[in-house]
């Protein structure tokens, strides 16, 4: 029973974030640029808990973002997560969730132009951690910098700092402190 409430707050949660995020894309897409760019990238991420062992640690399996502006100024980036747990007493995959940025850049973008240059904005991210056995919601925020393209390529650094809300089935409820270096490597499309 109490898992079945968890389960049924999590979609409720989840279809909530899609609401919002499609009325913050069609709002900014109501005064934003005709031509899209997308941006696909490879961004690798290894994940080490405070609570962790040593030697314990998540590697992201599906390492891929992808990225398209809203506006002149605003982006929106989707970075699926799927960890994969390595050590301690169970090895496999352990976090299944996404986060989405939405980077608001410094320098105002020309129709049709990709973005370059100083970034900030904000984090929202939701995962189920199945090895753990909690909900993630994780609230941050990322400053950082996307190099100009001159062709396709480009790379984009970022850090991520701020905190993640863990909801546990059947152990008491934390925040933890999050914070992690985003770099990414790749395209415009």
């Amino acid at each position: 029973m109490q898992r079945e409430i968890i389960y049924l707050k999590l979609r409720i949660m989840n279809r909530k974030l899609l609401w919002i995020l499609a009325i913050i894309s069609l709002t900014i897409n109501t005064y934003g640029q005709s031509e899209k760019n997308i941006f696909i990238a490879f961004q690798p991420a290894i994940t080490v808990e405070p609570f962790y062992d040593e030697g314990e640690f998540d590697v992201n399996i599906f390492p891929f973002i992808f990225e398209t502006p809203l506006g002149e100024r605003i982006n929106i980036r989707i970075c699926p997560t799927v960890n994969y747990h390595f050590g301690g007493s169970e090895n496999g995959v352990s976090d299944l969730g996404v986060f989405t940025v939405f980077p608001v850049f410094f320098n105002k973008t020309e129709e049709g132009k990709k973005p370059f240059g100083f970034y900030v904005g904000p984090v929202l991210g939701f995962g189920r951690n199945l090895i753990n056995e909690h909900y993630t919601t994780t609230l941050a925020i990322e400053p950082g910098y996307m190099f100009e393209s001159k062709k396709k390529f480009t790379i984009s650094l970022g850090i991520q700092l701020g905190g993640s809300y863990f909801t546990y089935d059947n152990n008491p409820d934390k925040w933890v402190f999050h914070w992690g270096p985003k770099v990414s490597f790749g395209f415009w499309l």
